[in-house]
């Protein structure tokens, strides 16, 4: 429903610039699914996003927006190219997996700053995280300016500042080969690492306690201390563990699409992730699909400035309607369940008053458990 409400607006607005709406929108799905080029190029765009979202879904989950994956990633691209070039001895695989551990550990550590003082002082995650995201960009400059600087540039030329190249060893190899993917395309296993992450997520908010008490501070930090979750504690775990999530987002471009950390490095990663997250409402196996759509509207905007006149703005209105009308009907959608599920505990309720305590022969109606109370009105701000 949400995407048809947001494919029906954007058909209106081409309507309204003089287009043909099927026309368009053909062109976008030509572009982006229409080859094996085009399905390479949005899944290595969707590979990053993926890492973002689940960054921002973890820590949202325990009631935390964590703006900062931007700066997180940021500062793990320089300790990934670090480790690139301080352990280039190791034999490739085993550097490669020191790199990602390497990139985490970055990571993890930018996030536990705000985790730590949200737990202590109370300062609100949303200023903190901005704030170190400045830091992190002045961090990257520095390091590429100084330690991590060029050194195999030609005497007496200008370059662009940048890392020396990393070795071959250590990049991640291109699986988009096997399947008639142009290597532009930058298609890596990353992607499988992506899958894998967004499972371990799932994992780890359904079926473990540090999840259930995550969504119990979420949805009501109150009832989760008196039912003896320490709030603290948890909230500086999910930092940590977004952290190392948002580590991996620079991954895809100095691991398989430069090879080093340049200077115009791609940016505003992160804050595309929340954006994905919002889409993906938050569920990680969501998420996937929703980065793998944002992949292919992004990769439509070389189909509508090549086969259109409608300008590549049109993209970003369409993005902006598809993530309101998914927050909107779905929130929509979760009341009504929600509201469902406590009128049948109330009729449940009612029957077991009229049945007596020691009458067993009565009609019941269908229990709630506690536990199923709580997951009806997680989020839906009853």
């Amino acid at each position: 429903a949400s995407l048809a409400i947001a494919v029906l607006a954007g058909s209106l607005l081409i309507v309204a610039y003089g287009e043909n709406p099927l026309e368009v929108y053909s062109s976008i799905l030509d572009a982006s699914m229409g080859s094996a080029d085009g399905i390479g190029y949005v899944l290595a765009i969707a590979t990053p996003l993926i890492f973002a979202a689940l960054a921002v879904a973890v820590c949202f989950k325990g009631g935390l927006f964590n703006i900062g994956v931007e700066g997180q990633y940021l500062v793990a691209m320089v300790t990934a190219a670090w480790a690139e070039l301080s352990l280039g001895f190791l034999p490739g695989p085993i550097l490669v997996v020191a790199v990602l551990i390497a990139a985490m550990l970055g990571g993890m550590i930018w996030a536990a700053v705000p985790g730590i003082l949200k737990v202590k002082t109370g300062a609100h995650e949303v200023v903190t995280t901005i704030m170190m995201n400045g830091i992190a960009v002045s961090l990257v400059a520095w390091a590429i300016n100084f330690p991590l600087k060029f050194t195999e540039a030609p005497e007496g030329q200008n370059v662009d500042l940048r890392t020396d190249q990393f070795p071959d060893e250590g990049l991640v190899g291109d699986f988009g080969q096997y399947f008639g993917v142009t290597p532009g395309a930058h298609l890596s296993w990353l992607f499988f690492l992506a899958i894998a992450a967004a499972i371990l997520v799932w994992f780890l908010i359904r079926r473990t306690r540090l999840g259930y008490e995550a969504r119990a501070v979420g949805s009501s930090p109150g009832s989760a201390k008196a039912g003896g979750v320490s709030i603290g504690a948890t909230q500086l775990r999910l930092f940590l563990i977004s952290g190392a999530l948002a580590g991996l987002v620079g991954m895809q471009q100095i691991l398989a699409d430069r090879g080093h950390l340049p200077q115009n490095y791609v940016v505003a990663l992160g804050f595309t992730g929340i954006a994905v997250a919002f889409l993906g409402q938050n569920n990680p196996i969501g998420i996937i699909f929703a980065a793998i759509l944002w992949g292919v509207l992004s990769r439509g905007e070389v189909a509508l400035q090549i086969q259109s006149e409608v300008p590549r703005e049109f993209i970003i209105i369409l993005q902006g309607i598809l993530i309101l009308s998914v927050v909107i009907t779905y929130q929509i959608a979760k009341r009504r369940l929600a509201a469902r599920q406590l009128q049948r505990a109330g009729v449940a309720g009612e029957l077991d008053d009229s049945a007596g305590p020691d009458d067993d022969a009565g009609p019941r109606g269908p229990e709630i458990t506690g536990r199923e109370a709580f997951e009806a009105t997680e989020g839906s701000g009853t």
